[in-house]
């Protein structure tokens, strides 16, 4: 940060870069532990979810480091921010493969959905680096903004709507006693944690415009995404590494349902 610039603007700078270091943090712990989690497992789903948030990690360093340092007007050099804009996009379908391993392995209308999200996410940050807009932050003049931005939004959107699919489904399974209240719950968790980040994606594209109609970011706006980016990764966390507590919480939440299973005489 520039120590010449006004007070106010440092503020804004602490507000920026605090709520960001929550977020990036965050998405290491998990992004490690769950990378470590597959190496143990040798399954694909965890590998694919560390990966998306290691290059979610990439992508707030490219970004956030040089602005740490620099004057905002200077912000990153152009390099840097489209290094940023592709580790964003290779999280992306990072999580879009991984919600096909998850939820429709096999389903080729899935490997469909996952090779256009490619393209989407790719095509457009070739394109804003075309027009120059570097950082991908410019939906006024930057034709391919909403074109990266979709493939960010739709596997998001995507997953929430397959955890709750797979939620009801499994409620009415629970019920029967056919099914553990920790899956039940892992399914309601992954559609929460996928709305929570659509609406992450909204509040990134209004503040994109209001910094493209005003040239200043907004600092209300600033905190949501900090905290949008960080909740869904603590409701992820809970996924895979619940704690004793949380998994007892569940056991009497679920009552007797959970214990009544059909007998075969």
């Amino acid at each position: 940060m520039d120590p010449s610039a006004p007070v106010e603007k440092w503020i804004s700078d602490l507000v920026y870069l605090g709520g960001n270091g929550v977020a990036w943090a965050v998405y290491l712990f998990a992004g490690v532990r769950l990378y470590l989690l597959s190496q143990r497992t040798r399954q694909a789903p965890e590998l694919l979810i560390a990966l998306t948030f290691l290059f979610w990690v990439l992508s707030y360093l490219f970004y956030d480091l040089p602005y740490a340092v620099v004057r905002v007007e200077a912000l990153v050099p152009a390099v840097c921010a489209y290094a940023s804009l592709i580790a964003l996009a290779l999280g992306n379908v990072a999580l879009a493969l991984f919600i096909r391993a998850v939820f429709r392995r096999g389903a080729r209308w899935a490997t469909w959905l996952v090779g256009a999200i490619a393209v989407c996410s790719f095509v457009g940050v070739v394109g804003s680096g075309w027009v120059g807009d570097w950082e991908g932050i410019n939906p006024l003049a930057n034709r391919w903004y909403w074109l990266e931005w979709s493939g960010g939004f739709v596997p998001v959107a995507w997953m929430s709507a397959e955890g709750f699919a797979q939620y009801f489904r499994a409620r009415r399974r629970l019920k029967l006693g056919l099914c553990e209240p920790l899956a039940c719950n892992r399914f309601l968790l992954w559609g929460i944690a996928g709305a929570l980040w659509m609406m992450l994606e909204a509040i990134s594209s209004a503040n994109d415009y209001v910094n493209a109609l005003t040239g200043r970011w907004s600092e209300l706006l600033n905190f949501g995404v900090a905290v949008f980016e960080a909740v869904p990764v603590a409701v992820i966390c809970l996924v895979f590494f619940p704690p004793a507590a949380y998994r007892r919480w569940l056991e009497r939440r679920a009552g007797p349902a959970a214990d009544a299973a059909p007998t075969v005489d």
